[in-house]
């Protein structure tokens, strides 16, 4: 850092203890500026330079701010300086300096604010990249797109006849015949009194002879009415 006679400067990064230049963001710098002559000054511009840390050989200009700002005798200030770059991570040597015009014949002066190595960096990787995460949709869905038409083109119609082919569900019978009386069933009476037994068997058989269908009541009434006209 310099400084000048009668007007001095001091640019620092405000955010960072150790000075980082992040690749595709705003960095921000402050200039603290101090008007040391007896008149009036106009300060102009800030603007910087980007170097390389061995050779000192240019490899970009940072943006240049104008201002136009008037600073009275004695006024002290502190402006914002903000520039991007895009570069390769790297260690190189940053200059900042300002433009101020003092009102006499000398016409406009410089000053440099910063001059010192700082470490360009990228900018920290986010899950929820919105300009990321669409990236990834796009190349999915292209992905998946080719997939489907290469298949759909080369693949052997078996195979695509077995893909469509849908599984039937499997229809469920009801059940034939009469549901009969299982042993445990009938070995749950072994325990009921004998005259007990007799009644359930009078219920049984009642009931076996109302399951008779029509067919073989009428049967049984015409065997009855040709016996008895065979006794007479």
């Amino acid at each position: 850092m310099r400084f000048g006679t009668v007007f001095s400067v001091v640019a620092s990064f405000a955010a960072f203890v150790v000075a980082y230049v992040v690749n595709g963001e705003r960095n921000s710098m402050s200039l603290e500026i101090e008007n040391k002559s007896a008149l009036n000054v106009t300060l102009k511009s800030a603007a910087g330079s980007i170097h390389d840390a061995e050779s000192g050989k240019l490899i970009k200009n940072t943006t240049a701010l104008t201002y136009g700002v008037t600073l009275v005798s004695g006024a002290k200030t502190i402006l914002p300086y903000n520039f991007y770059s895009e570069h390769k991570p790297k260690e190189v040597n940053l200059k900042v300096w300002v433009d101020y015009d003092s009102g006499t014949p000398s016409g406009l002066h410089r000053v440099i604010a910063y001059d010192s190595i700082v470490t360009i960096v990228e900018p920290p990787a986010s899950f929820f990249d919105l300009p990321l995460l669409f990236t990834y949709l796009v190349l999915a869905g292209m992905i998946g797109g080719a997939g489907y038409f290469v298949w759909d083109t080369y693949a052997p119609k078996s195979l695509k006849k077995k893909a469509r082919k849908h599984v039937k569900k499997d229809e469920i019978s009801a059940p034939v015949g009469p549901v009969t009386t299982t042993a445990s069933a009938k070995a749950g009476d072994e325990w009921l009194p004998a005259g007990m037994k007799k009644k359930a068997k009078k219920v049984e058989g009642a009931a076996s002879s109302g399951d008779e269908s029509p067919a073989s009541g009428t049967e049984k009434r015409r065997a009855r009415k040709a016996a008895a006209a065979g006794a007479k």
